[in-house]
């Protein structure tokens, strides 16, 4: 049997709050545990090759491996849409032009 780590124990609570759903069909194709695993191993792996390959800072590493692999949002959050290709998402702030006289 495939030991699951507190990376993993953190993982299954994190989906059992935030993704019931996800976890009630895991569960019921007797697939939780496997996917926890995978879950736990992935991110174990993508975090070695921030932090010891690519030299990144380990907080920040560790934010992306997790929000990558483990920390999923949850199902009742939208997934987040990116930006148009080459715009930028946020809008700005003009200010109202004064009438001059002429």
């Amino acid at each position: 049997m495939k030991e699951r780590t507190a990376l993993g124990e953190a993982i299954l609570k994190h989906w059992r709050e935030h993704c019931p759903q996800m976890v009630q069909d895991l569960e019921k194709n007797n697939r939780l545990d496997q996917a926890v695993f995978e879950a736990q191993e992935k991110t174990g792996d993508v975090l070695y090759e921030l932090v010891s390959v690519k030299k990144m800072d380990y907080q920040a590493a560790w934010e992306m491996a997790t929000r990558e692999w483990a920390f999923l949002p949850g199902e009742d959050l939208p997934p987040k849409a990116p930006p148009p290709s080459g715009k930028s998402s946020r809008k700005r702030n003009r200010r109202p032009r004064r009438a001059t006289s002429g």
